[in-house]
């Protein structure tokens, strides 16, 4: 039992090795590497593409934004002190209906 045991823990253990040897040569292998890059490349020119293709408001875009609100604003606050203080409107007169005969 402890024999097989440890013929177990022999095999799991040249496995886990071979396994990481793979991945070593994986790793260093021109090929993997020169498709990584290439992956990385096509991955970063489709961010590029896709952020252009966005409508994203520029600096300057938000800058003349901001001065078209101020300057309604400020056209507000004139038309609001030129306008007199709110006032109750005085009651319109009904023209009576005409008497029956």
């Amino acid at each position: 039992m402890e024999d097989d045991k440890s013929r177990l823990d022999r095999v799991i253990e040249a496995a886990g090795e071979r396994v990481s040897r793979v991945g070593q040569d994986l790793v260093q292998s021109p090929v993997v590497t020169a498709t990584r890059d290439r992956a990385n490349a096509v991955a970063e020119r489709a961010q590029k593409v896709a952020l252009s293709q966005m409508q994203v408001a520029t600096r300057e875009d938000v800058a003349r934004l901001q001065a078209s609100l101020d300057r309604i604003e400020a056209a507000l606050a004139d038309l609001a002190k030129r306008v007199p203080a709110a006032e109750k409107p005085r009651p319109r007169s009904r023209p009576k209906p005409p008497a029956e005969s």
